[in-house]
């Protein structure tokens, strides 16, 4: 969670630099406009749920869907940072519980439980 801060304030204004340099620019431009059409498609379907879409994006234990990259996805779509930090901190955590269940498998998860 330490590079969550970093990433949020930094990210965006990193891709927005370097839009207009020779080497990395069209790659640069390209993040950009990916990330924020992507945004407009979530915000325009999550709506309000924008916090609960975050949680669930970081919380679901697949690769390239963890907190830096919910961090990242929270910085292009300019939402609010102690939303943002407090629903990818609860993602992370809904991950590490949903690992902790499946590394015990079916028994060790129903004796967790009960």
């Amino acid at each position: 969670m330490i590079p969550v801060p970093f990433i949020y304030f930094f990210a965006r204004k990193i891709l927005v630099w370097g839009a207009d340099k020779p080497v990395v620019g069209n790659f640069f431009t390209w993040c950009l406009e990916k990330g924020e059409k992507g945004g407009k498609k979530l915000q325009a379907t999550a709506g309000k749920g924008l916090f609960v879409a975050l949680l669930l994006f970081v919380g679901i234990p697949l690769p390239g869907t963890g907190a830096w990259t919910g961090t990242l996805a929270a910085s292009i779509l300019d939402m609010n940072f102690k939303s943002s930090v407090l629903a990818v901190m609860l993602g992370v955590i809904l991950a590490g519980i949903i690992m902790a269940l499946a590394s015990m498998g079916l028994f060790g998860a129903l004796g967790a439980l009960f």
